[in-house]
């Protein structure tokens, strides 16, 4: 029986219709800034409601039950790339066959995520540094993540078929609404006293819940389209594989890099270790998330303009946009490798201050070069020349597990696991990414090591200055203090900026624009 999942009229939503790329852009940066401040209020409420160990329990079965996610395969990237062709197309059927058949392999790996989360239960978890007391919470958690996990396996295809037909605004609003309600939901359920159990199940019934919202909403925007066992066969899953094996292997490689951490931890130290690690840890991973908003934009713009065979345009994208991601996160890094410390001993508590403090000193240095080549890969991926990229990140990804896992048993503690991420993603970022995009890019590595990293990095030291000094000499006793006294600084970092990081022509295009929109705000006013 198949069912039929819906496309606006065309009239409504015409196949040939130009991306809308700044309302895009814009939503996905709403959805990060509204998560990043659920997230920013919700963390030390749920740690002092949890406590140390049974946050760090949760910390913990969320990094193990993290591998299942792997079961994507980098298929709904798939259903986006090909859903998004065949619709532009009005070629409906292959459409209907793309995303049948990544339902049914989703639908496999749903099943296999379910045993794995059983066999991690039940063979796994008694391996782990978790007390004896939360045991059998860890199990049923991990069963109940593993149930989250195969739903969002299958959600994959309706929100894979949402992203195709470019509505992230629809997506967006979707995510916002389920994180505000879900995060009111834990408040609720920590407050009468529940623990890591009842956060599973929260966490599953969301993921029902925004499983069913994009269904009916992917019937809404593509009526023709219809997902069933007879709409799929094995061309259709061979040619989700040949587009999603290398995303697969890509997305192998991050979860070494980024997910291992946690598990080497509790692999190795008391499971309290885990907290004090991710405190530092998260704030890494949402200045990732920012940079996102970037770099998933250069994708499609680089696939255009390499369509004219405008190769010196390609170039000058790539440099500018690599520095433009410099640019949006080296104010966070310094930031935090100045600050940290002081941060989240007023955001989480004094205790935490100075070892998760470290911890994100050290991770923050990955930051320094990481954003540049983070955007570069959007570039390339959009001219189909992300393949090299996956031997040399799996190769990074071994290499901080394998030196975390040495550091870690040492006097080090989390901080050598700190120490075995920043290495590997160090050398990365320095020997290879250069001469990588001088071998496909044709741009020299002074080149690109100038206009990524040098000139953003002379101009950021008018800031550098201004938030050492703050620091020492204004010191913040309330985050409203600290987050006031970055505000007072980032002036300086724009004015660096503006002075050396953007070329005659830029300043003059800007100047116009912000022209414009005062004499805009000044009539209306």
């Amino acid at each position: 029986m198949s069912t039929q999942v819906g496309s606006s009229p065309a009239q409504a939503y015409p196949a040939q219709r130009k991306p809308r790329v700044v309302r895009n852009v814009m939503s996905n940066w709403g959805a990060y800034v509204l998560g990043t401040g659920i997230n920013f209020f919700m963390s030390p409420f749920v740690v002092r409601h949890l406590g140390n160990t049974e946050y760090g329990v949760w910390t913990l079965i969320l990094a193990l039950t993290g591998y299942l996610g792997l079961l994507d395969l980098g298929v709904r990237g798939a259903v986006t790339r090909y859903v998004a062709k065949f619709h532009a197309e009005a070629d409906h059927k292959r459409a209907s066959n793309v995303a049948s058949s990544a339902m049914v392999i989703f639908s496999s790996a749903g099943l296999v995520a379910i045993l794995g989360s059983v066999i991690l239960a039940a063979f796994v978890v008694g391996h782990l540094k978790i007390p004896a007391q939360y045991l059998t919470a860890s199990r049923v958690v991990l069963v109940l993540a593993g149930l989250s996990v195969a739903t969002s396996l299958v959600n994959g295809v309706f929100g894979g078929i949402l992203v195709g037909l470019q509505r992230f605004d629809i997506t967006n609003s979707i995510e916002i609404g389920i994180s505000l309600l879900r995060a009111a939901t834990i408040v609720l359920a920590l407050y009468e006293g529940y623990g890591i159990v009842m956060l599973a199940t929260i966490q599953l019934g969301f993921n029902l819940l925004r499983w069913v919202a994009n269904i009916g909403l992917a019937r809404h925007f593509y009526r023709e389209l219809r997902i069933g066992l007879s709409e799929a066969d094995r061309a259709g899953v061979k040619l989700i594989f040949s587009f999603s094996a290398f995303s697969f292997l890509l997305h192998v490689s991050g979860s070494l890099i980024y997910a291992s951490d946690n598990v080497v931890i509790g692999a190795f130290l008391p499971v309290t270790a885990v907290t004090f690690y991710v405190i530092g840890g998260n704030l890494i991973e949402y200045t990732r998330t920012l940079l996102s908003g970037i770099s998933q934009t250069m994708t499609p713009l680089a696939s255009s303009v390499e369509a004219q065979k405008d190769w010196s345009q390609v170039q000058r994208i790539v440099l500018f946009s690599s520095r433009a991601g410099t640019m949006t996160v080296l104010p966070i890094a310094i930031t935090f490798i100045l600050r940290g410390r002081t941060f989240i001993g007023l955001w989480m508590g004094a205790q935490y201050a100075h070892t998760s403090g470290t911890v994100l000193l050290i991770l923050s240095l990955t930051l320094l070069f990481w954003p540049a080549n983070s955007v570069t890969s959007g570039s390339l991926l959009g001219m189909s020349k992300h393949r090299p990229l996956v031997p040399a990140l799996l190769a990074e990804g071994v290499c901080n597990l394998a030196l975390s896992i040495l550091l870690v048993r040492g006097s080090l503690g989390i901080l050598g696991v700190a120490w075995g991420t920043a290495i590997p993603s160090l050398a990365t970022s320095l020997l290879f990414w250069p001469w990588y995009i001088r071998r496909t890019l044709g741009i020299h590595p002074l080149t690109y090591m100038k206009s990524a990293w040098i000139r953003p990095a002379v101009a950021i030291v008018p800031f550098v200055l201004g938030t050492y000094a703050i620091e020492h000499y204004w010191p913040a006793d309330h985050l409203l203090v600290f987050f006031s006294q970055v505000l007072i600084t980032l002036p300086l970092a724009a004015a660096g900026y503006w002075l050396l990081c953007l070329d005659q022509g830029h300043r003059e295009d800007y100047s116009q624009k912000f022209s414009h929109l005062f004499e805009r705000v000044f009539a209306r006013g």
